[in-house]
């Protein structure tokens, strides 16, 4: 069976709240035990510390009751006798009973004992005297914390005074006093002197103490406990023997370890209940968010919703992260989809106007083509025409030759009037030979007007061909309209030179009759001659002035000639781009053809997922 993530987190973090709570009980047990170890040495060592604050006590009060007694000068007097009689030992016991004491001694200058309230050897009485020692051991009972005051008479020194107080029982309460755990006694060897215990008999403890020198706080057997010993030296082979037992502390040590296991565990529990519902509720997110994964790979399908309570931690946000993630990326399907069918149509009909296209631009290559070989025919008549026109023009020019004889003829009449009869008929025939020419002039300017019209109609289909061909045949419009123009002026320039003819052969034919007239008259005299000369010279102008017609009209045609050439310089480029965009459009057929199957594939691939 798979444990889900929130009961693998939960169980191993309640197995580490676990651990963590044994360690720490593990580590308090060794921390309480040491605890203990140093607490009864630091017992034994106040322990020490009181006792000697007591007998240091003791010891300044026997000193203030000795000194308050030794006062007395009785006991000076008594002691300066040779011999001290029984009324020392009454005012003993009479002072002993007003100061409260357990021992009163009177002892000779030399530390001898004179006199004492108790019976017996007070060993240790020599060094008290010589303020050496504050313990005094009699043969029975008690030992005394006693202190000695010297006993003058007129300055001189006749002895000492000692008081002693019972170190027993009562001073021994009194030190363990408030505290049920201390046991302590008094031995001189293994003579027991006074004790005070509570958890074992004084036996057994002065048997462990008298049995070996241990460690001062060491732990030793006593019966069934276990007691810390401390040995404190009291003087003349008097030892304190002082002993702490540790159960109590052990048990209190053991109840609170058991205390806090109890604790750690039931924390463990909760925690581990708190901690499943946390992770429980923090992996609803990610529950959420391993289902909406699961769903779009193993079915593609985004139209589902990521339901989220509200979670704002770091699981939270992914999970919220992944469903935005999510609705763009349905968002980008379906704009995908929208465009891929758009984009499949606009494909279809792009291929559709493409292959339109391609029909038109087909047919407008042939019209190009077309339009080229009328342009060819049209230079052609074009430089046909400017042949012809430069024929006019040497034409004219003779015309020109024959106008300015005919006034050197005319000038010559004036000098010799017996020739004008001559000169009036070779005048004439020249004038008939002008109208010839003018008559030739006139076709030629017909075929010239005639050439132009023609231009204006090649012009006016090119225009048309250009309107059709769109941008591709604007600049061809624009050669169309400049060759339109050409036209134009050379229309003009032939109706001019029409007019000038006109003129011409009115002039002639009115030359013609003044040269009739004039064979008739030249015995009119020298006036008509000079009217005829003058006349002659107006028909030269009129010669001069048709000559430089002629000339403009072979200008013009020469120009004419030149535009139709750049026309058929337009037409060939128009050809070219047309033939380069016959292979663009079908290069763009072929891209709309390849543009609607990766559209359909697109479409394919994003009509897999549910959206």
């Amino acid at each position: 069976m798979t444990l889900s993530l929130a009961a693998r987190l939960t169980a191993a973090i309640t197995a580490v709240v676990v651990v963590l709570t044994l360690g720490s009980a593990l580590l308090l047990g060794l921390s309480l035990r040491s605890r203990v170890e140093t607490e009864m040495v630091s017992s034994l060592a106040q322990d020490k510390v009181r006792w000697e604050s007591l007998k240091e006590q003791e010891v300044r009060v026997a000193s203030e009751l000795a000194r308050v007694a030794a006062a007395h000068p009785a006991f000076a007097q008594e002691l300066s006798r040779a011999s001290p009689g029984r009324a020392v030992a009454g005012l003993l016991a009479e002072q002993r009973a007003v100061l409260g004491v357990d021992l009163l001694a009177l002892t000779s200058a030399d530390g001898r004992l004179v006199a004492a309230t108790r019976e017996g050897n007070l060993s240790g009485l020599d060094k008290v005297v010589r303020q050496k020692g504050q313990v005094l051991l009699p043969g029975e009972g008690a030992p005394l914390l006693a202190a000695a005051e010297p006993l003058k008479l007129d300055g001189t020194l006749v002895g000492y005074l000692v008081v002693g107080s019972d170190v027993g029982a009562e001073a021994l309460g009194r030190l363990g006093a408030g505290s049920e755990q201390l046991e302590a006694l008094l031995r001189v060897g293994p003579r027991l002197v006074a004790q005070s215990v509570h958890a074992v008999t004084a036996p057994a403890l002065l048997a462990s103490a008298t049995a070996g020198a241990s460690a001062d706080g060491s732990a030793v057997a006593v019966g069934d406990a276990t007691l810390h010993l401390s040995r404190v030296e009291v003087g003349e082979g008097l030892e304190l023997v002082l002993a702490r037992g540790a159960a109590a502390e052990w048990a209190r040590t053991r109840s609170t370890l058991v205390r806090i296991l109890g604790v750690g565990l039931l924390v463990a529990l909760l925690a581990g209940a708190s901690i499943f519902l946390v992770v429980r509720r923090m992996m609803a997110p990610l529950h959420a968010l391993t289902t909406a994964a699961a769903r779009v790979v193993a079915e593609n399908d985004f139209s589902g919703r990521l339901q989220l309570h509200h979670s704002t931690d770091e699981i939270g946000q992914l999970a919220r992260s992944f469903g935005d993630m999510m609705e763009r990326l349905r968002a980008v399907l379906l704009a995908l989809r929208g465009s891929a069918r758009e984009l499949e149509a606009t494909a279809l009909e792009l291929a559709t106007s493409a292959s339109d296209q391609n029909l038109a631009v087909t047919r407008q290559a042939a019209a190009l083509h077309q339009t080229q070989i009328a342009a060819r025919q049209l230079q052609e008549s074009s430089r046909a025409a400017a042949q012809r026109a430069t024929g006019v023009l040497r034409e004219a020019e003779k015309a020109g030759a024959v106008g300015q004889a005919g006034e050197s003829a005319v000038a010559g009449s004036v000098g010799g009037l017996t020739h004008i009869r001559t000169q009036v008929e070779r005048i004439s025939s020249t004038v008939s030979e002008l109208r010839q020419r003018t008559r030739q002039v006139g076709d030629i300017t017909g075929t010239v007007k005639d050439l132009a019209d023609q231009s204006n109609v090649l012009a006016l289909n090119a225009a048309i061909e250009a309107a059709r061909s769109g941008e591709a045949g604007r600049a061809f419009a624009v050669v169309a309209r400049q060759m339109r123009s050409l036209a134009d002026q050379s229309a003009t320039a032939t109706s001019r030179v029409q007019s000038i003819l006109g003129d011409i052969g009115r002039a002639i034919s009115e030359a013609v009759k003044t040269s009739e007239g004039g064979s008739r008259e030249v015995e009119g005299g020298l006036d008509q001659a000079r009217a005829a000369g003058e006349s002659l010279r107006a028909l030269a102008m009129l010669i001069q002035n048709n000559s430089e017609s002629v000339k403009s009209i072979a200008d013009m045609v020469s120009q004419q000639d030149a535009g139709i050439a750049e026309l058929f310089a337009a037409l060939s480029d128009l050809v070219r781009l047309a033939d380069e965009t016959v292979e663009r459009v079908a290069t763009s057929a072929v891209a709309a053809a390849r543009l609607t199957t990766a559209s359909h594939e697109v479409t394919t691939i994003v009509e897999q997922y549910r959206l």
